[in-house]
């Protein structure tokens, strides 16, 4: 009877470790406000999630703030080009592009984006993980080639022995 139980245990614990994302809905009320609503995946209300209303040009943040009990929040929409980040945490943060005013975004000089260094990092990323990639593979097919070439001398070796 104990191990049905510990097997019962073993096969049901997944099922209550259900894993959650977080979702971000954002609305125009037609009114020059939006909704900002914050969920989990499985229903939860996302409530004390902090909200950032982000300026896309200058990363400056226009708005923080976090979501109340009802975990919905009504603002009025900035007149520059923003995004809203909803942070609810370690691995809980998505980002949506912000909806524009009636009368539209104010004209704005375009600015030239000064590399970073974490885009630089970001852009060299990818080749140095495909040079890594690229030499664990050419390493495991050596592995397995030397390894098939002296399975075969010892086979070779027993069968002389046994003659």
């Amino acid at each position: 009877m104990k191990k049905f139980i510990l097997w019962a245990m073993v096969l049901l614990l997944p099922t209550f470790m259900c894993a959650h994302t977080l979702l971000l809905h954002v609305s125009d009320n037609d009114d020059d406000t939006i909704t900002i609503k914050g969920e989990f995946s499985t229903g939860e209300g996302a409530s004390g999630a902090l909200v950032k209303l982000q300026a896309v040009g200058s990363q400056e943040i226009l708005l923080q703030q976090r979501l109340p009990d009802s975990s919905e929040l009504v603002l009025s929409i900035p007149t520059v080009p923003y995004e809203v980040i909803l942070d609810g945490g370690p691995g809980h943060q998505i980002s949506r592009n912000g909806i524009a005013p009636k009368a539209g975004f104010e004209k704005t000089a375009p600015q030239s984006e000064v590399a970073s260094p974490s885009k630089a990092m970001s852009q060299s990323i990818p080749l140095a993980l495909s040079v890594c990639l690229g030499l664990a593979f050419v390493l495991l097919g050596a592995t397995l080639f030397i390894s098939i070439y002296n399975t075969n001398r010892l086979l070779k070796k027993l069968n002389v022995a046994k003659s």
